[in-house]
């Protein structure tokens, strides 16, 4: 069930300034790809890139094991409005759901709130409304929402982010198990013990990409499940 993602001549440019010189690479299915570098150094384009959120040239092919074609996306930061009258268990329920909030939640779906929240350490909360969540709270929340959607290629930006030492356990337990599964994680990450223990190849990126390396004391070590072998389906975003 992996997704393989391989770059031709990726680049991007704002304003006629150059944020990525032209990177080709192929990152393998089923691993977890850490994206280091120093602060601005075009980590975060670099995501949003792969994810079609910035105007990038060049090719990015994914390679898809079947049609389930979503990318999980966990930003590094995400603001919510105060005054918004939105529960953290209303909000988990219309990302599992197309019905709208004034129908009454079905169990199985408010089952699956529950063991979300539980996940990510959520649990207990789910009446606080989304503006009164600490910055923490809040990467746990856009974590376990992209847990429900069940994707096979994960973007993952700054995922410890204002969490505590509990929450980060929590986390990278679950950012494991999530490739033990076979799914393809592209995690940004700044810390170099994290990145040794758990990374399975660190791509080093510094206006382009600079260095390239497979860990294998975490390939050997770490690896839970070897991931299965994916079809050659192909997507190509310009």
């Amino acid at each position: 069930m992996s997704v393989t993602v391989q770059l031709k001549e990726m680049s991007l440019s704002l304003n006629d300034v150059e944020i990525l010189k032209p990177i080709s690479a192929t990152l393998q299915s089923g691993r977890l790809h850490a994206i280091t570098g120093p602060n601005g150094a075009g980590k975060s384009s670099f995501l949003k890139c792969l994810l079609g959120l910035m105007p990038h040239k060049g090719q990015i092919k994914r390679h898809w094991p079947d049609k389930n074609r979503g990318v999980a996306y966990v930003p590094q930061q995400l603001a919510f409005e105060p005054s918004l009258p939105i529960t953290i268990e209303e909000y988990l329920t219309t990302t599992l759901t197309s019905k709208a909030l004034f129908f009454k939640r079905v169990s199985s779906v408010r089952s699956q709130v529950e063991v979300l929240l539980e996940r990510v350490g959520l649990e207990g909360k789910e009446h606080l409304r989304l503006g009164q969540l600490s910055g923490g709270e809040r990467q746990r929340l856009m974590f376990a929402q992209a847990l429900g959607q069940k994707r096979h290629l994960w973007c993952v930006d700054e995922p410890m982010t204002g969490l505590d030492v509990t929450a980060q356990a929590l986390i990278t337990q679950e950012l494991l198990s999530l490739r033990a599964q076979g799914v393809t994680l592209l995690v940004v990450h700044h810390d170099p013990d994290w990145v040794s223990d758990y990374a399975d190849e660190v791509w080093s990126i510094n206006g382009g990409l600079v260095g390239h390396q497979v860990n294998l004391h975490a390939m050997g070590t770490m690896r839970l499940k070897t991931p299965k072998v994916m079809n050659r389906n192909q997507e190509v975003v310009a």
